[in-house]
C-alpha cells in the first residue's frame, strides 16, 4: 500500500496528513519517506466537458518595485498545497497559499536562499528558477559573478528547510525536478559577461537523486557540449541550422547557450538552445547528448499564408503583410511536453532573442577594446573639452551585437533582391530588427529575423509538426486593436500602440500543457502584450484555438504615479492595472478543480486561474 492511499484511509478517518513518498523497496524512496514531510491529501479533478474557460479568481501582489521581477516563475506542490514563486527582487521564494475557492493566494512565508549560499560556500545572485514537486522545492540560482558556476537547492516543503546544495554550470536559468523526484535538472546558459571578456560554456545538470539526498549520496553530471566543438569527434553533426554566430575564437559549447529544458516521457530532456535556434536532446539516465537539432526558418512569404505588422511607424497598429524572402528563426524560450496517443510531442512558446552585450567605458576605452562606442560622440584631437570627455565620460559600449534595423542592413542586400526597397523605408522593413549572420545578402537569400511570434509542435525528432503562424497577431488584434504589440511597462496608448512591431510582436514566452480526460490542452502566454491562449491540441496536427483571455486593464496607469509619457515615476505599481509580462504559467488541479497560476515579472503579482466548462 502506498503512502497517498494511506492518506486517503486516514483522511476517511479524519486524519488529513501523511509522510510523502512510497514504500517500495528503492533507496531513493527510502530516503524521501526518512524526511517524512507531511502531505496534503490528493483530491484530483474530474473531466471537463463542453466549451472550456478561463476564469480569473484573484492575485497575489506583491510589494517589491514595479518591474523588478518579484514574481517571475511559479511552480505547485500537491505535497504541501501551495505555490512557491521566484522573487528575483529580494533573492527569495515567495510562500503563497491558495483560497479554498474563491480568493487571492495569500503569501505564508518566504524561502531565504540565504542558507544555500553558506552551504555551498559562494556568493550568490539572483534565484532563477523554482520546481516542486513530492514536497520537494528546488531553486536554481546564479552565482553573484553570473559566468561563475551557480547552485541548485533543495529544500523541503513543510518547514522550508534546506535539505541538500548541488553545484551547475553557469548561470542556471532554469531547474525541474522529474515527477517521481528521482532527477534534478537544470538549463545552465552560461551567458557572457557585458564586455564579452569571459564567456562561460553552456551545460546542463543532472542531478540523480536515486541514491539519496546528501551531497555524497547523490550523483551530479555536468553534461557540456565540447564534443561539438571545432575539430572535435561530434562537430560534423551540426547542421547549418543551428546558429553559431559569437566572436571569433568562441567555441561551439561557448556558444550554445540553454535557455529551457522539458522531462519527456521517453525518458529524454529536451532543451532549448535559443539563441542557437536550436534544441539539444539528452539522455538523462546515461547523462549524454544524444543529438542537436537545429529548428530553421518559419517563411513570411505571400505563399505561407502567414502575416506581421513589422513596423511601429507605419499608419497605426495592425498593418498585416506578407514579405517574400522574409523568414523568422523560431529561437524558442520556453518548451514542454505532452505524450498524446502514444506519441511524444513538444511545445515550444518561439519568442526570440538578440545577443547585445553593453557596458560602461569611456570612449577611449571602448575604443582600445575594438568595441562600438554607443554614446555621446566625443572626437579625440580637438578642442580640450571634447579630449576630456573622450578621456573621461562613461557611456554605453557594445561589445557585441547580433542585431540591426532594416535601414541598417539594406547595403548588406543585393539591388534586385524583392526587399530592397522594403528595408529602405520605415513604415515597412526599415524598423524591424534582423540577425547579421550575413555579410552579404544575394538576391535569392532570406532576411532573417528574430522569432516566430508563435508557438510550435514538434515530435520527439525534432521535427516540425505545427506552428500557429500568424494567428497570436490576428487574435490580440481583434481583441485590441488600439493596443496591439504593445509593450509591458506602459499602458499609454499613444505610447504603447505598435510598440514591439518592429521587435518581436506580442512575444509569446511562457507555454504549459494539461491533459484533462481526452483532451490535450496548451496554454501560452504573451510576455509583452499579456495574456494567455487556450488550445486543444489533441490533434497535435490541427490544435484548435479555444480563448484568448487577458488580464491587463489598458485604462489604468501601471503604477500609482506615471509622467506626461505614461512610464512608472514611483515604482509603486497599480494593482488596477492588472497583469504585467507573464513569464511563467503552471498548470495543477487541487480541491476537484483545474487551475493555472501565472507569474507575472513586471507587475509582480501570481494570478490564479480556474479552468471551467460553459
Amino acid at each position: 500500500m502506498t503512502n497517498w492511499t494511506r492518506t486517503a484511509l486516514m483522511v476517511a478517518m479524519g486524519a488529513t496528513l501523511a509522510a510523502c513518498g512510497s514504500d517500495n523497496d528503492s533507496s531513493h524512496d527510502t530516503a524521501l519517506e526518512q524526511l517524512n514531510i507531511q502531505c496534503q491529501a490528493p483530491q484530483p479533478a474530474g473531466n471537463l466537458d463542453g466549451d472550456l474557460k478561463l476564469q480569473v479568481v484573484g492575485s497575489y501582489v506583491s510589494d517589491n518595485d514595479f518591474d523588478s521581477a518579484a514574481a517571475e516563475i511559479v511552480s505547485y506542490d500537491a505535497c504541501s498545497d501551495r505555490l512557491y514563486v521566484v522573487n528575483a527582487n529580494e533573492k527569495t521564494v515567495d510562500v503563497l497559499t491558495l483560497p479554498a475557492n474563491e480568493g487571492a493566494p495569500q503569501k505564508s512565508g518566504q524561502i531565504d536562499l540565504s542558507s544555500a549560499a553558506a552551504d555551498a560556500g559562494i556568493a550568490i545572485g539572483a534565484a532563477n528558477s523554482v520546481s516542486a514537486r513530492q514536497g520537494l522545492v528546488a531553486v536554481a540560482i546564479e552565482a553573484a559573478n553570473k559566468q561563475q558556476p551557480g547552485l541548485l537547492a533543495l529544500y523541503r516543503s513543510d518547514t522550508l528547510d534546506l535539505i541538500a546544495t548541488y553545484s551547475a554550470g553557469a548561470l542556471p536559468d532554469m531547474v525541474t525536478l522529474s515527477d517521481d523526484a528521482r532527477y534534478l535538472l537544470s538549463a545552465n546558459e552560461g551567458e557572457p559577461s557585458s564586455d564579452y571578456q569571459h564567456d562561460p560554456e553552456g551545460s546542463v545538470t543532472i542531478v540523480d537523486l536515486q541514491q539519496g539526498f546528501s551531497a555524497p549520496n547523490a550523483t551530479v553530471h555536468q553534461v557540456d557540449f565540447r564534443a561539438f566543438n571545432h575539430g572535435a569527434s561530434r562537430h560534423d553533426e551540426l547542421d547549418g541550422d543551428v546558429r553559431l554566430t559569437g566572436p571569433e575564437g568562441t567555441s561551439v559549447a561557448q556558444d550554445l547557450e540553454p535557455e529551457y529544458l522539458t522531462l519527456a516521457a521517453n525518458g529524454k530532456a529536451y532543451v532549448t538552445l535559443q539563441e542557437n535556434n536550436a534544441v539539444a536532446i539528452i539522455d538523462v539516465a546515461s547523462a549524454t547528448v544524444d543529438a542537436i537539432r537545429g529548428l530553421g526558418l518559419k517563411s513570411w512569404s505571400s505563399t505561407s499564408g502567414n502575416q506581421l505588422d513589422p513596423s511601429n511607424k507605419d499608419s497605426g497598429p495592425g498593418q498585416f503583410a506578407s514579405y517574400d524572402l522574409l523568414a523568422g528563426l523560431y529561437m524558442p524560450d520556453t518548451i514542454t511536453s505532452l505524450r498524446i496517443d502514444g506519441e511524444d510531442y513538444l511545445l515550444t512558446a518561439n519568442e526570440g532573442d538578440g545577443r547585445e552585450y553593453v557596458y560602461q567605458a569611456t570612449q577611449a576605452q571602448c575604443d582600445q577594446a575594438g568595441h562600438q562606442w554607443d554614446g555621446d560622440a566625443f572626437q579625440p584631437g580637438g578642442a580640450d573639452e571634447n579630449e576630456d570627455k573622450y578621456q573621461s565620460e562613461q557611456d554605453d559600449c557594445i561589445a557585441f551585437t547580433d542585431e540591426a534595423r532594416g535601414d541598417d542592413i539594406a547595403e548588406r542586400v543585393a539591388a534586385d533582391h524583392p526587399l530592397k526597397a522594403a528595408l529602405a523605408d520605415k513604415s515597412l522593413l526599415g524598423r524591424l530588427k534582423f540577425v547579421t549572420d550575413q555579410p552579404q545578402i544575394a538576391a535569392d537569400e532570406p532576411l532573417m529575423t528574430f522569432g516566430a511570434r508563435s508557438f510550435s509542435i514538434w515530435n520527439s525528432a525534432g521535427e516540425l509538426v505545427f506552428d500557429s503562424g500568424d494567428a497570436f497577431a490576428k487574435t490580440v488584434y481583434a481583441a485590441a486593436p488600439d493596443h496591439f504589440n504593445a509593450t509591458n511597462d506602459n499602458n499609454l496608448q499613444t505610447e504603447t500602440a505598435d510598440n514591439r512591431s518592429d521587435d518581436k510582436g506580442t512575444e509569446p514566452e511562457a507555454i504549459e500543457v494539461a491533459q484533462i480526460g481526452d483532451r490535450s490542452l496548451a496554454f501560452i502566454g504573451l510576455e509583452r502584450q499579456g495574456g494567455i491562449l487556450m488550445y486543444d491540441i489533441s490533434n497535435p496536427a490541427t490544435p484548435q484555438l479555444l480563448e484568448y483571455v487577458n488580464h491587463r486593464n489598458f485604462s489604468e496607469p501601471v503604477c500609482t504615479e506615471v509622467d506626461d509619457e505614461g512610464d512608472c515615476n514611483n515604482d509603486r505599481y497599480n494593482p488596477n492595472a492588472g497583469d504585467l509580462g507573464p513569464e511563467s504559467i503552471e498548470y495543477f488541479n487541487r480541491a476537484g478543480q483545474h487551475w493555472l497560476a501565472v507569474g507575472n515579472e513586471v507587475s509582480g503579482t501570481t494570478t490564479l486561474y480556474r479552468l471551467v466548462s460553459q
